[in-house]
């Protein structure tokens, strides 16, 4: 079940970075951070900030994280530095978490449109995203279903190398 759980966690990881790709961004001046978390910072300094790794109780804005059984946060590391941040969570607490980010980040800038399943319901998907110097915060309402929503900090770094696999699944035809 955990094998399942984090094939799923990784599929909705390569989500969110193609979402980084496609979503507009604004640039912000100062470093972009999450509870203290900031990419480019060493594994001791994030375990400073938030506690031994993997994090299991983390939450955001009260908002605890959606895999408890598992693990609600990926942390990556490139070269011993914070690459990629994600946290996911239930779509029904979105509002609660967008309300924090925008709070701490009033130049957060949010793209709406509709996503429908195969059913035919629509859904109103919300995605935001704030660009800084090394890299890019997303939210996004849905990712990969209308249950799971997510919070994202990644490199430019890591922004560029999932584009370019992209770029090599599409050429091998």
């Amino acid at each position: 079940m955990i094998g399942g759980i984090m094939k799923n966690i990784l599929s909705l990881l390569t989500v969110l970075l193609v979402l980084a790709l496609i979503q507009p961004s604004i640039s912000f001046s100062q470093e972009i951070e999450i509870k203290g978390l900031r990419l480019g910072m060493t594994m001791a300094e994030v375990e400073s900030k938030v506690g031994k790794l993997p994090l299991k109780n983390f939450t955001i804005a009260g908002v605890k994280g959606k895999y408890e059984d598992s693990n609600p946060v990926i942390i990556k590391f490139y070269e011993g530095k914070l690459d990629v941040f994600v946290f996911f969570f239930d779509a029904n607490h979105f509002d609660d978490v967008l309300e924090a980010v925008k709070t701490k980040y009033p130049s957060l800038e949010c793209a709406k449109s509709n996503v429908s399943n195969a059913m035919g319901a629509s859904f109103d998907q919300v995605k935001c995203n704030l660009h800084d110097q090394s890299g890019s915060l997303s939210l996004s309402r849905f990712v990969s279903d209308i249950k799971t929503s997510a919070l994202s900090l990644m490199s430019d770094r890591a922004i560029k190398e999932t584009k370019d696999k992209q770029k090599e699944k599409r050429k091998d035809l």
